[in-house]
């Protein structure tokens, strides 16, 4: 059984820093670089560059970016390599865990469903699991990460057992159980805390209103629709080839996170993408187009500003968490500079997908090392925006 030392779940990197002390900045230079670009030379060149300072800075030993600009063109930029070992070059074409942004789908079919009239965003989470911290709750509390209900990745314990054991298959009732011995963050509404916890407990609900495990669901729901080819909810530790392997750093040097257990993330962050598939996944998730266009827009309107460092909690004795930076976060979609998406960081992997809603243009990003601190493709995004917009 292969067992690691390491953790780079997102909104858990506060707690894996009590038992582990990240390296200053450990600086890998790029092997190889490959640009496929219709945009303008000087903006190719100088978005490129960005990239390549940051990844220098954090030490990123690989990068995939896209930029789609309607009317303008596109770029994109394979840097940097996959694989440390082989010293493969990093391939548009390679698959990686996406994390978080697994969120804005389960979210997705949660407004699906009440489209259908199956569920409603003011069911309190008490219909379904009665037991649960804060039961009264909304789906739209649960979906908008103001449910206050504990995130289980902020649990020593199990940050512990996980660090152990990275191959060990989880339940998502094992993961709210996680949530449970730890006392909610605020009462319902009462304010903003990222929640994986919150997530996973929505595909509980999407499982139990439709009968059928949640990567089945997603798989035919999104998915299939829009053709990602290269999109899956995985239910082992494998990659599909070809793939581009995750690192996280100790202090004696880099490690390889790639092989771990999606159930340990389920609806809050297990499924696996690449960056083509993220395109199209961006363009959907920003113009709604599975949802009615109601729906899509009371998702929009959902977008509320945040205070993500530090989030809020009502407990004086715990101590305070920084959550994902966005400047707005509604229903499974966050806001940065105007552009409408969501994050992501898995084990290993650290991404991002935006949306423009003026202009239509996309940008997904794809790095392969988590566990930083700063959430490298955010920022990225943010210099990008500042130029496009």
């Amino acid at each position: 059984m292969y067992k690691s030392k390491i953790l780079g779940f997102r909104s858990s990197l506060t707690v894996f820093a009590v038992f582990i002390t990240i390296l200053s900045t450990f600086l890998i230079s790029s092997s190889c670089s490959n640009d496929d670009s219709s945009l303008d030379t000087e903006l190719s060149q100088t978005l490129r560059q960005i990239l390549i300072d940051n990844m220098d800075e954090f030490g990123i030993p690989g990068a995939l970016v896209g930029v789609w600009i309607p009317g303008e063109g596109s770029l994109i930029i394979e840097e940097g390599v996959s694989d440390l070992d082989s010293e493969r070059p990093i391939s548009k074409d390679d698959h990686a865990r996406i994390g978080s942004i697994t969120k804005s789908y389960t979210v997705t079919v949660i407004l699906q469903l009440v489209d259908e009239g199956t569920i409603s965003l003011v069911d309190p989470l008490s219909k379904y699991f009665p037991d649960v911290e804060n039961s009264d709750a909304t789906i739209r509390e649960l979906a908008n990460m103001r449910s206050g209900i504990f995130n289980y990745t902020e649990d020593r314990d199990f940050v512990l057992l996980l660090i152990e054991d990275l191959l060990r298959a989880w339940t998502p009732e094992e993961l709210v159980k996680v949530a449970d011995h730890n006392s909610p963050y605020f009462s319902p509404d009462g304010g903003w805390h990222y929640s994986n916890t919150s997530t996973v407990i929505l595909g509980m609900i999407i499982e139990q209103v439709t009968g059928k495990f949640l990567g089945d669901v997603i798989q035919e729901r999104i998915v299939a629709p829009l053709d990602l080819k290269g999109t899956t909810y995985p239910t082992t530790p494998d990659m599909p080839v070809p793939f581009t392997r995750g690192y996280l750093d100790l202090p004696m040097g880099f490690s390889d996170v790639t092989f771990s257990n999606p159930s340990s993330s389920a609806g809050s962050g297990a499924m696996i993408s690449r960056l083509n598939d993220m395109r199209k996944w961006g363009q959907a998730l920003g113009t709604g187009s599975l949802l009615r266009e109601e729906t899509q827009q009371e998702r929009i309107d959902s977008l509320q500003l945040i205070v993500f460092s530090p989030c809020a909690d009502d407990d004086p004795e715990r101590e305070k968490r920084d959550c994902p930076e966005y400047d707005k976060y509604g229903l499974g979609i966050g806001e940065l500079n105007g552009w409408i998406g969501h994050t992501g960081e898995a084990i290993g992997y650290t991404l991002l997908v935006m949306y423009d809603p003026d202009s239509e243009s996309i940008i997904a990003i794809i790095m392969n090392r988590s566990g930083i601190g700063e959430h490298v493709p955010t920022k990225v995004f943010r210099d990008y925006a500042e130029i496009l917009n």
